[in-house]
């Protein structure tokens, strides 16, 4: 059995601006960082060991994982980029407002709302996207978004079977191929930043487990709270960065996590 946990990268630039990122590319926000870092301190106290590590291309996926992997202790382990595992294409309106390119494509003025409100659905906003960019500009409908990416797990379940392998990847592209392999994800169209996704291969077929799961960034930060704490202790009560008491310092911790909102489709 090849067991895989599929990420989702870290906070982004353009997921805090709300700006279309689907090949777009923007740095890791200090949160994004942070958080990459938990999710990997989380996976190495669950004694979670890979053999292999693969990531999209886009920075964004192949910093988190390398974060991740420095933290969990296996900065070592050689990371594979694919660009199968790409968010999807927007073609020209990479990089716009959200909003702007809801109202652009689908005449919705929010594009938040349009989520929640199960307005859109991934498939409808893949394929009226491409429909928008009249099947130029590299950008996909929703057929092709799934079968890339499923052509890409498909090579890495054969690249590394009967193995641990951590994915990290983008959150819309993760969505989709979930539907393809008809996992129901009761209406979400959002994953947080640096989720796991748990899904298995037999050999045959693709099992999906634990989902969207943050458990392991949770842990993560409370490591990171425990040893600050016992740092501020042996300074003999030393205020934590600059004046920041650790009392405060845990509470922002622990306020920091990721938004919906900061998750919807177009942010990748």
């Amino acid at each position: 059995m090849t067991e895989i946990w599929l990420v989702r990268h870290g906070q982004t630039e353009y997921n805090v601006q709300d700006r279309v990122q689907g090949m777009a590319n923007s740095a890791l926000t200090a949160r994004g960082v942070a958080d990459a870092g938990a999710l990997g301190r989380g996976l190495s106290k669950a004694a979670v060991h890979f053999d292999a590590a693969f990531a999209s291309d886009l920075t964004r996926a192949a910093d988190t994982a390398r974060h991740a992997l420095d933290a969990a202790g296996q900065a070592g382990l050689a990371l594979t980029l694919d660009a199968g595992l790409r968010e999807e294409n927007y073609g020209k309106f990479e990089g716009q407002l959200t909003d702007d390119f809801a109202q652009a494509v689908f005449g919705l003025p929010d594009f938040t709302q349009a989520l929640l409100d199960h307005r859109l659905s991934l498939a409808q906003i893949a394929d009226g996207t491409y429909a928008a960019n009249h099947g130029g500009h590299g950008a996909e409908d929703n057929t092709m978004v799934q079968q890339r990416f499923d052509n890409a797990m498909r090579g890495i379940v054969a690249a590394a079977p009967e193995q641990n392998v951590l994915v990290v990847a983008h959150g819309t592209v993760v969505l989709m191929w979930l539907a393809l392999l008809g996992f129901d994800t009761h209406g979400q169209e959002m994953l947080h930043n640096c989720s796991v996704t748990r899904v298995s291969w037999d050999g045959a077929r693709f099992a999906v487990g634990a989902f969207d799961d943050l458990g392991y960034v949770v842990a993560g930060r409370a490591s990171a709270d425990a040893r600050d704490a016992g740092a501020t202790q042996s300074r003999g009560g030393a205020a934590v960065s600059s004046g920041e008491s650790a009392a405060a310092h845990t509470a922002a911790a622990h306020t920091a996590k990721p938004a919906a909102a900061a998750a919807h489709p177009a942010h990748g």
